[in-house]
C-alpha cells in the first residue's frame, strides 16, 4: 500500500511542477483496490488536487481504476468525478460509480487500451480544469 501512495504521491508532484491541477499515475499493486483507493486519498489530503490511478492484475485480466476530485475546492467544480470515471472507463470496457467525498472507482477487462484510457484521463481533466 505504502508503495502505491508513495508512487502516486511522487507522480502529484511532478504534475503540480509541470503547473497541472490534475494528477494521472500509474501503480503496480495488482488488485488491491484498497492501496489505489488509499494512493488516491493521501494526494488528495497532501496535494489538493484531482488526480486518478489506474492499476492492473494481468492474472485475473482486469484494470482497476480510482479518481478523486477535491470538493471543497471551487476550482474542481467542472470535474465531475463520476463523468471522468466513465469516460476513462469506456475505451476498456470498464464500468463503476461514485462514492463519497469525490471519490469513484471501477474496473475494466480491456487491458489492451490502458494507454489510451490513460490519454482519455489526462484530456478530459485537462479540457475541464483549463
Amino acid at each position: 500500500m505504502q508503495k502505491a501512495i508513495d508512487n502516486a504521491v511522487q507522480m502529484a508532484e511532478a504534475a503540480a511542477s509541470n503547473g497541472k491541477a490534475y494528477c494521472i499515475s500509474h501503480v503496480n499493486v495488482g488488485s488491491d483496490t484498497a492501496a489505489i483507493r488509499e494512493a488516491v486519498v493521501k494526494v488528495m489530503e497532501k496535494k489538493g488536487m484531482a488526480i486518478m490511478v489506474f492499476s492492473k492484475d494481468e492474472t485475473v485480466n482486469k484494470a482497476f481504476v480510482c479518481a478523486g476530485v477535491p470538493e471543497k475546492d471551487g476550482n474542481y467544480k467542472q470535474l465531475n468525478v463520476t463523468e471522468w470515471l466513465k469516460k476513462v472507463l469506456d475505451p476498456i470496457g470498464g464500468k463503476g460509480g461514485g462514492g463519497k467525498g469525490g471519490l469513484a472507482q471501477g474496473q475494466a477487462s480491456d487491458l489492451s487500451h490502458m494507454a489510451t484510457a490513460m490519454d482519455v484521463a489526462e484530456s478530459f481533466a485537462a479540457m475541464k480544469l483549463n
